[in-house]
């Protein structure tokens, strides 16, 4: 059985491979495609520690993959929205 990390680099891959799903700076604007909704489901699960921080491990682990995972916003307390950059664009979780 996969890993919730392995399930979101999976659907992360298909959103790069589909052809439906046009390149453009946010994938979150409007109505995102199920491969973008379930990405930011997989990322919220996999991304955020049950504290609310950032999990740098899982983080770490996109990266090593070449996904990019960034801060969106913050504040004095941290991160309000994650980011992870694919080739399609920005998709903003948190």
């Amino acid at each position: 059985m996969q890993s919730k990390i392995e399930n979101l680099l999976n659907v992360l891959g298909a959103i790069e491979k589909v052809d439906y799903i046009k390149a453009k700076q946010y994938l979150t604007n409007g109505e995102p495609q199920e491969l973008v909704k379930e990405a930011v489901r997989l990322a919220d699960e996999v991304l955020i520690t049950s504290e609310g921080k950032p999990n740098y491990e899982s983080i770490s682990y996109l990266k090593e993959h070449g996904f990019n995972v960034f801060a969106g916003e913050k504040d004095s307390f941290g991160w309000l929205t994650g980011c992870i950059r694919t080739s399609k664009g920005i998709i903003v979780f948190g």
